[in-house]
């Protein structure tokens, strides 16, 4: 595995291998949900957010730290993302989330059968 630690806080991973097949890679990188932005009337809300270099075969997959999950837990919340055409929203399963909330994700391109 070789990482490669880039600008912007972000840390690329490639894996070559039994795991990497092809020598795909792996961006770590942090998505930004506001409170402001959640739309809808009931659960789940969802809003889009901006990650740099996400194409329409790009898998992004929130990891929140262990405090959040915590936090998440007490708030009866949940996260999770889809990517359509190159645009990410994230979902938000349950209560109304009234806090701006920055998450580590990942960003990986895969090969759609």
């Amino acid at each position: 595995m070789a990482l490669d630690y880039g600008t912007g806080g972000t840390i690329s991973v490639s894996m070559e291998g039994p795991f990497g097949g092809s020598g795909g890679s792996v961006k770590i990188t942090e998505v930004t949900l506001l409170a402001a932005n959640w739309k809808g009337a009931v659960s789940p809300y969802s809003q889009v957010v901006e990650i740099a270099d996400v194409s329409v075969n790009s898998m992004v997959n929130l990891h929140p730290s262990v405090e959040q999950l915590e936090i998440f837990h007490d708030k009866d919340l949940a996260f999770t993302t889809e990517n359509e055409d190159g645009v990410v929203t994230v979902f938000a399963i349950g209560d109304r989330p009234q806090n701006d909330y920055t998450i580590q994700a990942s960003v990986m391109e895969v090969v759609v059968a």
